[in-house]
């Protein structure tokens, strides 16, 4: 039950928060300093914090643009094709 107490409140959450807080969490349970059952609630809220994360990246994919300077001077504005995978491992969708 607290799985979902914990999804609900984690997915208000900005993508940058989120991370920030799955970063910490991460922290402590490498800290070996928690209990079995801190560290499972830790675990618990962390696979929230990812999930929200990857919500965030996904809502975002497409819709990052660069800002080009065309011959005349004038700004254009082409998309990236970056996709959620790219943003998770490292691969261009418009690699040609």
């Amino acid at each position: 039950m607290a799985a979902k107490k914990t999804s609900s409140s984690t997915s208000s959450l900005t993508f940058e928060k989120a991370l920030a807080e799955l970063e910490g969490l991460i922290a402590r349970l490498e800290s070996d300093e928690l209990t079995l059952e801190e560290a499972v609630e830790n675990f618990e809220k962390g696979v929230g914090l990812l999930r929200t994360c990857q919500a965030r990246l996904a809502g975002a994919d497409g819709k990052i643009s660069e800002l080009l300077k065309g011959e005349q001077g004038q700004f254009l504005e082409r998309e990236l094709g970056l996709t959620a995978d790219f943003l998770a491992e490292g691969t261009d969708s418009t690699d040609e």
